[in-house]
């Protein structure tokens, strides 16, 4: 299994790409250090996580991500503006959006059906940040 691949082209709007069936724990980890490590770069900046074709997460890993998530705002207060993290099932959707609900994350996170209305809000958000925000991709 290949793990995610990672995409700075557009940086500050820094996107991954999960594979096609689950990361194994190394693989998750090596996710988890990468978004850690992205805030050493000491600038406001995004996360595109294209989920599309990925399974769900378990909720052990949900659990993981948010703690990881809840770390890195505490030790790097309002470098990461936003997550927007692309899925391809409106049910999957709905579920991420209510969980966001309960947990009110200290950095804002949404959830799309597009790369395209991703990058939009990740650009709004970064505008809104101060930090240059890319030009809109072609894709």
């Amino acid at each position: 299994m290949a793990g995610a691949r990672f995409d700075d082209s557009r940086w500050p709007l820094y996107r991954i790409y999960l594979p096609q069936g689950d990361l194994d724990d190394g693989e998750f980890r090596v996710l988890l250090d990468t978004m850690d490590g992205l805030h050493l770069r000491a600038q406001r900046f995004t996360v595109l996580l294209d989920a599309r074709l990925a399974p769900p997460l378990s909720p052990k890993r949900r659990q993981m991500a948010g703690e990881r998530g809840k770390l890195m705002a505490a030790r790097y207060p309002g470098l990461m503006l936003g997550i927007a993290v692309v899925l391809s099932s409106a049910v999957q959707r709905g579920v991420f959006t209510a969980i966001q609900w309960v947990v009110r994350g200290a950095i804002p996170a949404r959830a799309f059906g597009t790369l395209g209305e991703a990058e939009e809000w990740l650009s709004a958000l970064l505008r809104a940040g101060g930090a240059d925000a890319p030009p809109p991709s072609r894709r």
